[in-house]
C-alpha cells in the first residue's frame, strides 16, 4: 500500500477492524513513519472448495491466512508479504466455480517457497503430512537441488 504522504510502497498494518461492511486498516509507512488509514471492501468470491474427504465448503480466505501465518510465525516474512501471498492464491483461482483444497495448498506452498524456505517446510510438513524425519530430509534435499 502506497503511503499517502511520501508515496513509498512499503507500509505495515498496525491495526485491523471491521467497520460496517468494510475492513479498516491503520498503516504505518516504513519510510517516513507516518500513519494513515485504508478501507477495504470484500469482493464476492463465490468458489466451492472440495476437500480431501470429498466434502464441499465455501472458499474461506481466513483459512488460507491462518495456514500462512502459522507457517511464517517467527520468520522474517512480514504482514504485507502474507497479504501478497493470499492475493496470489486468490488471483490464480479467481473465475473458478470449484477448486480442490489440494490445489489451494499447492498454490500456498508455491508462494511460500518463493519467499521463505523455513515457512515452506513448515507448511509442507503439515500439508503433506510428514510422518518421519526422512520426509523432512527429502523435502530439504529437493529444496537444495532446486537452488542449484
Amino acid at each position: 500500500m502506497k503511503c499517502i504522504y511520501c508515496g513509498n510502497g512499503k507500509s505495515k498494518v498496525i491495526d485491523t477492524r471491521d467497520s460496517c461492511e468494510k475492513i479498516r486498516r491503520r498503516r504505518e509507512c516504513k519510510d517516513c513513519g507516518r500513519r494513515f488509514t485504508t478501507y477495504e471492501t470484500a469482493e464476492s468470491f463465490d468458489i466451492t472448495v472440495t476437500k480431501r474427504d470429498g466434502e464441499d465448503e465455501k472458499f474461506d480466505e481466513e483459512k488460507v491466512r491462518s495456514g500462512i501465518e502459522n507457517a511464517t510465525k517467527n520468520t522474517k516474512v512480514e504482514e504485507d508479504e502474507i497479504e501478497e501471498m493470499i492475493e496470489e492464491v486468490k488471483e490464480k483461482i479467481r473465475g473458478e466455480k470449484e477448486v480442490s483444497a489440494e490445489h489451494i495448498g499447492d498454490l500456498v506452498m508455491e508462494a511460500l517457497k518463493k519467499r521463505n524456505q523455513v515457512a515452506y517446510i513448515r507448511f509442507a510438513s503439515v500439508y503433506e503430512k510428514f510422518e518421519d524425519v526422512e520426509s523432512f530430509q527429502k523435502e530439504v534435499e529437493q529444496l537444495k537441488e532446486a537452488e542449484k
